[in-house]
Formats: C-alpha cells, sequence, structure tokens
C-alpha cells in the first residue's frame, strides 16, 4: 500500500476551455477523452494500492505549452473532466476531494503537461 501516487495528464484540449465555443459534439468528445486519460493513469500508477483514510489533498502543478498569458482559473475549469476521471478511478466522490492549486503555471514544456499528486489530507 502507498500513501500516494502522481500522475502525469495533457495539457487540455481547447475544446474543454471555457471560451472555445466549440460544437458539443466536438466538446463531449474532448470531455470523454480526457476523463478516460485520467482513469487509465490512475489504474496505471497503482491507484488500487492507494490507502485513503481521510479526504484526498490533489496536488497540481500546470505547466502551459509556451510563455502566453493564461488565465489560472479556465485551466482549472478545463481539468474537470480530469477530476471525474480521478474520482472514477479511485471510487470517491469528488466533492470530497482538497485542492492544492499553484498560484503561478509552471516552466513551459512543449505541449504542455498538468502533474496531479494525489494523497491523504485533513
Amino acid at each position: 500500500m502507498t500513501d500516494s501516487i502522481t500522475v502525469t495528464l495533457p495539457w487540455p484540449d481547447r475544446a474543454l476551455w471555457q471560451n472555445s465555443r466549440a460544437h458539443w459534439t466536438i466538446a463531449r468528445s474532448a470531455t470523454r477523452a480526457l476523463r478516460q486519460r485520467a482513469h487509465w493513469e490512475m489504474q496505471w500508477a497503482g491507484s488500487r494500492y492507494l490507502t485513503i483514510t481521510s479526504r484526498p489533498v490533489l496536488t497540481w502543478t500546470i505547466q502551459p505549452p509556451d510563455k502566453r498569458r493564461r488565465d489560472m482559473p479556465n485551466v482549472i475549469g478545463a481539468l474537470k473532466p480530469a477530476i471525474d476521471g480521478i474520482q472514477d478511478a479511485l471510487g470517491i466522490d469528488d466533492q470530497h476531494f482538497l485542492h492544492q492549486w499553484p498560484q503561478e503555471f509552471g516552466e513551459p514544456v512543449t505541449g504542455g503537461k498538468i502533474t496531479v499528486t494525489i494523497s491523504n489530507g485533513g
């Protein structure tokens, strides 16, 4: 059994952003893809071996694909399907998650990436 696991997710698809105005079928497809990816990443990381004894803490690191200015709340909104995928893998309602969002973006990386560490909290 382990006390925490870390998974890496891709940068959210443009269709998931609040201001994208994407057709609903495109947005639904992007939502489904990110949710499934988060679930699979959790399984591959060994989520079944994660010991949850209290409210899970999700600590996020957000590294954009480039140095353009971005709005953190919009990124957080685009990550809702990832949160749902983590919820699916853990079998815990996401209303019990305690999120630790970064105050600023990490260094840009090619393609962008999101890293989340899930651990026991308070």
